[in-house]
Parts: structure tokens; sequence; C-alpha cells
């Protein structure tokens, strides 16, 4: 059994508990779960969509009702975790108590007695689908070969000759395939946004005329087929899921790098702007030591013959901004441990890659037409990866139609904007843009400083744990150098540096990690009168 404070509000600890229920039957999405409560004759009830996501998420004022919402989710998990194959049953873990231990368990909490589990919870799994053996050997030779030519030098020669008016990073050493512009390190997230052009969000399905006719169409509809065929379990990780793409990235200014952005769709995105980074790898892949000329990259030549500065210019592409934050949490003594965990196997690219977590997709959470214009906040995004990948919150993954839960009204948000400007501080440090991928990402960097605070967190109801795109234990992985960090931190000295002189590498480290990590340790740098990188 976990322990639960009694200080917890009996409310929100049973709808906890019902949460770590649907987690432990198997079911990966909130979504996932209602469909199936309304597909089953003994479980449906008259409930909507956007009532179930509130009572899921704690919204109403009173306490979830038995009949019209805990007992069906009950039933549904249970029967979930009882059917063949369930992960319940693979982890040997398939008696999650009963309805009527949930019945008792519902009227003492109702009362406002803070309840424990009826089962005890353990290690959680990596989450996402189960690929045949083939998919994995393939996948995993594509992610060695990946690593070996990020490792030498054709990469970069190519990038510094296509895109010289934009200095890689040199991190510790350690030349990457990414640029940055930093920004004078503040609080105002915001900052770093310009004007968004256009309100409506293009269909899912929906390729502009303005995009590649040729090759980049034919990339789309695949991605399209790909979904329109895939199981829900594929769905999870590969969905057309809105975001806000590059339309201009303005640099030069007195607050620095500025973006202004459209809405687009992710699948536009992997089509004109992700591509480019697998044809450039497969054009390396016969000779990674020498560098590709442009002739040889057809889609990245199209775009090239259509935009004087496709690094800066979102036109004729639709570049998905992303937006990653570094997290330093005091060790003592002036060092920090910076997270940055193994990237799941489950993940499209990348896999076994450190990377620093939270990251992800700056996007609105919804699927309306006209987005509200409170989701094109910098802020608001990062809070939703905070309870996302860093607590494993899945039902601020996906963006719906109507009733996305609200990220700055979660425990763990609250008790993190509570730190603010005391034991912690959030800066926006500045932009970087994969030049493999021409995709921009806004960096931001959390330092905290309270040396207790991760014991703390692992106390919690939902305690600190990653999300399905980390690896949820170390990976094994032979091609990796023997220098690649731990499975979750990066230790660095008083000087900012990496502990023992150890080496971040191209090989292993996803660019933008690369990027935001030096602009963060500059920031704080910068902020602390420390010496910091290249001092």
């Amino acid at each position: 059994m976990r322990d639960r404070s009694r200080g917890v509000d009996a409310k929100s600890n049973f709808i906890g508990m019902l949460r770590e229920l649907k987690d432990m039957a198997g079911f990966r999405t909130t979504d996932e779960l209602y469909r199936a409560i309304q597909a089953d004759a003994a479980t449906a009830v008259a409930i909507s969509r956007t009532t179930f996501y509130d009572a899921y998420a704690g919204k109403p004022a009173k306490f979830p009702e038995w009949d019209g919402f805990c007992r069906p989710l009950i039933t549904a998990c249970l029967k979930r975790a009882a059917a063949p194959g369930s992960p319940a049953r693979a982890n040997a873990i398939a008696d999650l108590g009963s309805v009527e231990v949930w019945r008792r368990l519902h009227h003492r909490a109702e009362r406002g007695e803070v309840v424990d589990l009826p089962f005890t919870m353990p290690s959680p799994p990596d989450k996402g689908p189960s690929p045949t053996a083939e998919a994995v050997s393939a996948k995993a030779e594509r992610e060695r070969m990946r690593s070996e030519i990020l490792g030498r030098a054709g990469v970069v020669e190519t990038l510094r000759s296509l895109y010289p008016r934009h200095p890689l990073i040199e991190l510790w050493g350690q030349t990457m395939p990414i640029c940055a512009y930093p920004a004078a390190p503040t609080t105002d997230l915001e900052t770093v946004l310009g004007r968004l052009h256009g309100s409506q969000l293009p269909e899912w399905a929906e390729y502009d005329g303005e995009f590649d006719p040729g090759e980049g169409r034919e990339a789309f509809d695949r991605y399209v087929g790909r979904y329109q065929a895939g199981t829900d379990a594929e769905r999870r990780s590969f969905f057309p899921g809105s975001t806000y793409a590059l339309h201009e990235l303005r640099l030069g200014g007195e607050r620095g790098p500025r973006l202004d952005c459209k809405l687009g769709r992710y699948f536009t995105s992997l089509a004109t702007s992700e591509d480019l980074d697998a044809e450039l790898m497969a054009a390396l892949a016969e000779d990674p030591g020498r560098p590709v000329p442009l002739e040889r990259l057809d889609r990245r030549r199209w775009l090239h013959d259509r935009v004087g500065d496709p690094v800066t210019d979102g036109r004729h592409h639709a570049a998905a901004v992303s937006h990653g934050t570094v997290v330093m949490l005091a060790a003592g003594g002036g060092s920090y441990d910076v997270l940055l965990p193994h990237r799941s196997q489950h993940v499209a690219t990348h896999s076994h890659f450190n990377h620093i977590a939270p990251s992800g997709i700056f996007a609105p959470q919804t699927e309306e037409p006209f987005p509200s214009e409170t989701e094109f906040s910098v802020e608001r995004n990062f809070y939703r990866e905070w309870v996302e990948e860093i607590y494993a919150a899945d039902e601020h993954e996906r963006p719906r139609f109507v009733g996305p839960p609200d990220p700055a009204a979660e425990p763990e948000v609250l008790r993190l904007k509570s730190m603010l400007g005391a034991t912690a501080q959030l800066y926006y440090t500045g932009v970087s843009v994969n030049l493999l991928t021409l995709r921009p990402e806004i960096c931001l960097l959390l330092v905290i400083d309270d040396v207790d605070w991760l014991r703390q967190e692992l106390r919690q109801r939902r305690p600190f744990r990653f999300g399905w795109e980390y690896a949820q234990t170390p990976q094994a992985v032979r091609h990796r150098s023997t220098s690649q960090p731990g499975h979750w931190s990066l230790r660095l000295d008083a000087d900012l540096r990496p502990a023992n002189g150890r080496q971040l590498h191209p090989s292993y480290l996803v660019p933008n990690a690369a990027a935001a990590l030096d602009l963060a340790v500059k920031a704080l740098a910068t902020v602390t009168g420390r010496r910091g990188p290249g001092r």
C-alpha cells in the first residue's frame, strides 16, 4: 500500500485512485476508457464525454457519483484487467479489488476519509504499442545507423555548408547539428511569442497547396493512410494533432529571438519538415564521414529553391514549433542534476537517446476549428507537458474537441507555482532550430534549489514518474558509447560543466537537448555570476 497523507483532500485522493486503477487495468488514455464504458451494455451510462472528463479531472465541486461515474469506470477497469493478455495479468496484478470493495471505499471517501488503494502499485512498465520482433529489429538497426551518422563529421559539414549564417552549437567541446539564439534570461515566458497569423486550424487530412506537391504530398498521404489503418495503441504515438508552426523567426531584437506562428498539423510537419532529416540520413548512410551537396537532397532543395532562408522563413513548409525545458535539481555543493532520461523504445525517432524532460510540441490542446487565444501560451504548454511527462498524466496528452483539462489547476503545477520566486525559477532562455528538420524550439530553464524536492515528489499521491515517451528503466544499448549518461540525470559541477570531465556526444544526445542545455547553462551563469561553459 502507498502512504496517503491525512492532509490530502478525500475527493482528489479518491479520483487519483481511479486514475491509478485505469493505468493498472491497461487503458492508455482517458478517451479509451470512456469508449470502453460506452461500448459495454453492462457499464454504459448516460454521461457525455465532456461531463466524464470533468469528473475524471475532479472539476465538479461535489463528490463523484457512484452509479453515474465511479461504478461504470471501476467495472470497465476490472473487466479489462481480467481479460487475457491484459497488462495487469501480464504483471501478475489481476486482482485490483472488486466492485464491492471499491463501493465501500467510495462510501468512506464520500464521508471525508482519505482511503488507500485495494492493491499494491508496482513499478510502471513502458507504455506503448507492442511491435513485432521484425519491426523491433528493423527500428533498432535504423537507430544504430542514425547514431553512427550523427557521430561522424559528414552531417555537421553538410549543415555548415547549407546554413553558413547559422553557426552550429558547440556544447562542451562537441559540435551539434543545431543552432541556437539566446535571449536575456527572463521569467516572462511569453516574451518569445510574436504574432499568430490566422485563427483557423487546418483539417487533419488537409494538405495546403503551398507545400511540395510531389514527394511531400506522397509522404503526407502515406501518413494519413497509416493513421487510418492503425490500432488505438498505434495511434497513441502517431496522431495528426494540432500544432503551432513557424511563420517567421525574427532575430536581432532587444528582447532576443521572436517567433511569429501559424496554425498547422503534425502530419504536414512530418511531410514537409521532419522528413528532411530522414532524407539527409539516407544520403549520408553510404559514407557518414563526408558531406552531402544540396543537389542530392531533392526534398530540401525544393524548399531552398522557394525560400531564401528556411531556418527563419516558415513559408512552403509546416515546421511545427516545439518547446523543451532543462530541469536542474540542486544536488548540494553548488552542483545540479539535469533531468536527461533515455527516450523510450516506443517513440518514432531517437529511441534510447538522452533527452531533456519535459519537452513537446507547442500546440493548442484542442481540435476545435478556432482554438482559443489562451492556448497560444508558452506557460500553458509548459504546465501541460510538466504534468504529462514528469507525472505520467496522460489525460493531458491528446488534444480534444471539448473539455481539455486545465493543466494550471493540477496539484503538481500548483505545488511548482508556489515555489517559483523562492526555491525555484523558471526562465525563457532563447530559441533553437534543429537544422536536420528546420523546426524551431522554444527553450526554457527550470532551476529547483530545494535539494529535497525530488524525494518529496516521489511521496506524492501522483508521484514523480516519466511519461511513456521516456524509458521507465535503464536501457542496455550496446552500440552507444560507454560515456553515455545514466538513465535519468546528468550531474553538473559547480562550474556548470559535466562532472568527472564527461562530454556529451551527438551519437546519443537529441540535438534539441544539446541546444537547450547550452542556452540553459549560459543563462544560469548569467543570473548567478558563475563561470559556465566557455568562460
